[in-house]
């Protein structure tokens, strides 16, 4: 198969997976949808099938997302690489400046996850642990996460939390977390202090431009993490942060470009 033709579709079945993730699961539907004939919106259900991107009900003849989907969808650190390719330069750079471990972060649920970290060379160290969720009201990524959201997505999250106290200082009062995010957005970074780890200290700013909230952190022992030291570190890390937010603009652009090729050859 050409190499256009076989481009093509992928893109084309791209856009039957996006419209079965928007609710549509009949044929016909799918087929107004992405401005293609039944027959080939068949051939490409049938194809997707059979790898498992989606299932069709016997009964009802309809289709949904399939378990290879769900699958892949269902762990960041797979759904998420670009945002790690994307950051993972910057995240070295602060590594060797800080000489702290740096984590990038993002909200699953009423949790954040580690989808990367690169270590500190010190012998005495904290981390995160790649693929290790924290509570999301936890630590200074956790409010850097909460700080990006709308309000009303606050509301609704602190409705269904329930604060515990895992460090010497975590915040277990909703009131002084709406005050602690409020001067998150205020002055674009968060800072912690014993909230999760009994002598972790850490500092996070966000990365804008990306599907969901994503914190960059960076975390040591709070006796040598000290707030100077953080100030010092704060100016890089948001020019980090920006520097990550351009590539991901970049790959969103080109990913357009080639999509708009794919489209009018």
């Amino acid at each position: 198969m050409p190499v256009p033709k076989l481009i093509n579709s992928i893109a084309r079945g791209a856009d039957v997976l996006k419209s079965l993730s928007g609710g549509l699961d009949r044929v016909s539907d799918i087929s107004e949808h992405v401005q293609l004939s039944k027959s080939t919106v068949h051939r490409l259900l049938k194809s997707l099938e059979k790898s498992e991107f989606v299932i069709q009900d016997p009964v009802t003849r309809r289709y949904y997302l399939g378990p290879l989907f769900l699958n892949l969808s269902s762990k960041p650190i797979i759904a998420h690489q670009n945002l790690i390719v994307c950051a993972f330069g910057q995240m070295g750079s602060l590594r060797d400046l800080s000489r702290e471990t740096v984590v990038l972060h993002i909200r699953a649920g009423l949790e954040r996850i580690c989808l990367e970290e690169l270590q500190s060379p010190e012998s005495i160290r904290y981390t995160a642990g790649k693929g290790v969720t924290a509570p999301i009201y936890t630590g200074s990524a956790g409010k850097v996460l909460l700080a990006e959201l709308e309000e009303s997505e606050v509301q609704f999250l602190l409705g269904h939390l329930k604060m515990v106290r895992i460090g010497p200082n975590t915040i277990t009062d909703k009131e002084h977390l709406l005050k602690e995010l409020e001067k998150v957005r205020r002055q674009g970074y968060a800072t912690s202090f014993r909230e999760r780890l009994p002598e972790g200290a850490s500092i996070s700013v966000p990365v804008r431009g990306y599907i969901t909230p994503v914190a960059l952190s960076v975390l040591g022992p709070y006796n040598r993490f000290s707030h100077k030291v953080m100030m010092d570190v704060l100016k890089e890390m948001k020019r980090s942060a920006a520097r990550i937010a351009s590539r991901l603009s970049e790959s969103k652009r080109w990913g357009e470009r080639n999509e708009r090729r794919v489209s009018h050859p």
